[in-house]
């Protein structure tokens, strides 16, 4: 005959380690291997990166992790990418950008450019969310093209051509619960 002991949280007799959390309660995470474009200046969800969580606790931490790769239809044109949260389907809020500058400037979570549009581009972010809720919670990142017109393409060379020195990219998006 065996046992079985199943909890939530257990909390040592003298209080959490380090005065707080940090364990990690669930993990979520999906991978893009397709690719997107968008050559609007109007940040657009790039489909199939997107993930969505169910917090155990209100009080609970969510760590977001994102990366891919991107390129640009032209040289020296830049792109943007924007990391959103969106609580219960409907509430949608823009996280992790940075603050309001000149009117016209893109407010974006990574951004990046190349010299020529067979040239590809990391980009990455880690970020603690603190969505404050036991609602399902959805991150998914959105993409801009820098200039009205000249496309950014997720997860390949702009060009595209048939050579090995051009390359298709896997982009994911891993969320963590994390007590707090």
């Amino acid at each position: 005959m065996s046992s079985e002991l199943r909890v939530d949280k257990i909390v040592p007799v003298d209080g959490v380690p380090t005065g707080g959390g940090g364990g990690i309660i669930q993990v979520k995470s999906v991978t893009k291997t397709d690719t997107f474009g968008n050559q609007n200046e109007t940040f657009t969800d790039i489909t199939g990166l997107s993930v969505t969580i169910t917090p155990k606790f209100s009080t609970s931490k969510i760590l977001v992790m994102y990366a891919g790769c991107a390129s640009q239809e032209s040289t020296n044109r830049m792109g943007h990418v924007r990391l959103v949260r969106v609580v219960g389907g409907a509430t949608s809020t823009d996280i992790f950008i940075g603050d309001a500058g000149e009117s016209n400037q893109a407010r974006a979570s990574s951004t990046f450019g190349a010299s020529q549009q067979y040239m590809a581009n990391a980009f990455s972010g880690t970020f603690m969310d603190s969505p404050s809720t036991t609602n399902a919670v959805t991150y998914k990142l959105q993409v801009a093209a820098g200039d009205q017109g000249y496309e950014v393409k997720i997860g390949q060379t702009r060009d595209n051509s048939n050579e090995f020195s051009r390359a298709r990219t896997p982009s994911s998006i891993t969320v963590m619960e994390i007590s707090a």
